[in-house]
């Protein structure tokens, strides 16, 4: 399930080349970001670790969408991270299915209500394990337009985390928005990842950078 976040929206199971198995890892390659992309942030590696892949797993599972061990190739980019307290990170995620059907499958499944809730249980119970105890937090998830045409479906979430600081006598609350906006393509599923903190991130910049995903798809697939 790319990306962890999903909304489908108009899946349609368009003609477009098929993708074997030895040809998946270069098609992902060529559709996921690129440092020569956001020359301006800090590139930092996208490391996936034990914990990532248990998370993921139980999301598709209670979502009841796809197992990643079905795809062909699944790549994350590296992170692409701005300066600040408040600055925007951005990655990519680029997953090859076996077939066009698969996708579609996957993306009904998390298209249901039922996707929210089990992102924010799977989530927002990993992430007060992580924080001091005198910390608290609190997660929610909704839907957004997408910012997407021109794929085969597409999908966008906001996760919402708020963390309550304490520090003596005083708590700071600091929202941090994560954003996740995808689409289909044939037996891709691609998924943008924006985050920021204090501000949600800006739709033209998530515009800008998911229709340069789809412009690598459409020239990596067809």
């Amino acid at each position: 399930m790319v990306g962890l976040l999903a909304a489908g929206a108009d899946v349609s199971l368009a003609s477009h080349r098929a993708i074997t198995r030895s040809e998946a890892p270069a098609v992902v390659a060529a559709i996921n970001l690129r440092h020569s992309d956001l020359p301006t942030l800090k590139e930092q590696a996208n490391s996936i670790t034990p914990q990532d892949t248990r998370l993921n797993a139980q999301l598709t599972a209670c979502a009841g969408g796809v197992p990643a061990r079905e795809a062909l190739a699944d790549v994350q980019s590296s992170d692409f991270v701005g300066s600040g307290p408040s600055g925007t990170t951005l990655g990519s995620e680029a997953e090859i299915l076996p077939s066009a059907a698969l996708v579609a499958k996957d993306l009904s499944a998390i298209g249901r209500p039922r996707a929210l809730s089990c992102l924010v249980s799977v989530f927002g119970g990993a992430l007060r394990s992580t924080i001091p105890k005198t910390d608290t937090v609190s997660t929610h998830a909704a839907r957004l337009p997408s910012v997407v045409s021109g794929g085969d479906g597409a999908f966008a979430v906001r996760l919402t985390v708020v963390v309550h600081v304490k520090s003596g006598a005083a708590t700071a609350t600091v929202p941090v928005y994560v954003d996740s906006i995808g689409f289909a393509y044939g037996q891709a599923e691609v998924n943008l990842t924006v985050m920021r903190a204090i501000a949600a991130p800006p739709a033209s910049l998530e515009r800008q950078f998911a229709a340069l995903l789809l412009a690598r798809a459409h020239g990596a697939i067809g």
